[in-house]
């Protein structure tokens, strides 16, 4: 028995854990590598991504696992098992390229309920041929990961057609043009953000909190414009804590970095991902369960214990650099549930 230990050990240690040391007191290490897609909403974030994150199985019972660690893995699946996986519908898009399909877009959709949604361009028979391939590779990938949350949607696109009147076609162009000439202002100032109204007549600029220059700035923004149009715009300036916008920036890859196994796999229970870095990071979950849920509380445990294994990895660790952060989940009927 020991022997079978001993080699069970080495062949560990060389492979996908090699970042776990294996002792009577085992401290969780776990190395990852993940990608990300997210997108925000004011100063909360709702999150519904794909991230690239598998189970990851270990041995309940042995002597080297913690009783932390066991606890959790007997009820729920740890977090990052593939580090080099890519986003599924990545994944999915280069295979369909691979194929040679007239794929124009994959993404997912929570609307109602997890689907894989993907549009094919070409004739109608073009579509039926190659329909039931595509949304037969799909589901092959999926189970691939064990993301068995998500149903495939596979459509085909239908152009619109432009009804703009040659007015709204032209004062289009001009805006497009302004647009491009104030890129070349912000790359140049190094803006935080850039924004244009044509309806209002407004430029609005982000800039960090610590730059000086918005009589320069300002100057070489209405010179700009007074080439690309007669029209008047004003131009509105907002200073932007940087530091904080980094730390925006940081967390939302956090999530992002564990969304896809998440709202992936049924066992999780997860339907929506959220978070804030004001006034300091929060990240949260949203479940299927209600708050008067027999399971909810114990499940909300297991959940944040899994979670909080995952931020302990030393990858998650460089991108959290030192923030307090707090981990919130919350049942269906919005209740908080940890």
């Amino acid at each position: 028995m020991e022997d079978k230990l001993k080699k069970l050990r080495a062949s560990m240690t060389v492979s996908i854990l090699s970042g776990i040391t294996f002792d009577e007191t085992i401290e969780q290490k776990i190395k990852d590598r993940i990608q990300k897609r997210s997108f925000e909403k004011k100063n909360k974030f709702i999150l519904y991504m794909s991230a690239a994150v598998l189970l990851f199985a270990l041995f309940i019972g042995s002597a080297f696992v913690s009783p932390v660690m066991a606890k959790v893995a007997s009820k729920l699946p740890y977090l990052g098992q593939f580090f080099e996986s890519k986003d599924i519908t990545m994944v999915m898009h280069e295979e369909f390229v691979k194929k040679g399909y007239k794929v124009r877009s994959v993404g997912v959709s929570y609307q109602g309920k997890k689907e894989v949604l993907i549009v094919i361009e070409g004739s109608s028979s073009y579509f039926d041929k190659v329909k039931d391939d595509v949304e037969s590779t799909a589901s092959r990938l999926l189970k691939s990961r064990d993301y068995d949350a998500y149903a495939v949607e596979v459509t085909k696109y239908e152009e619109r057609k432009d009804e703009s009147t040659p007015e709204q076609k032209e004062r289009f162009k001009k805006e497009s043009e302004l647009f491009t000439a104030l890129d070349g202002v912000y790359k140049k100032y190094q803006f935080a953000g850039l924004s244009l109204n044509s309806d209002k007549k407004v430029v609005e600029i982000e800039i960090p909190d610590t730059d000086t220059r918005i009589f320069e700035n300002e100057k070489h923004v209405q010179s700009v414009i007074k080439i690309k149009t007669d029209e008047t715009y004003a131009v509105k300036f907002k200073k932007v804590n940087m530091k904080k916008r980094d730390q925006e920036r940081r967390w939302g890859d956090i999530l992002g970095m564990v969304g896809d196994e998440l709202m992936g796999k049924k066992v999780y229970k997860v339907t929506g991902l959220g978070y804030s870095v004001y006034p300091s990071p929060e990240i949260i979950f949203k479940t299927s369960l209600k708050k008067s849920d027999p399971e909810a509380k114990k499940h909300a445990e297991e959940l944040e214990k899994v979670i909080e294994e995952y931020l302990a990895t030393e990858k998650m660790q460089a991108k959290i650099k030192g923030d307090s952060y707090k981990i919130t989940i919350r049942s269906k009927d919005k209740k908080k549930l940890n």
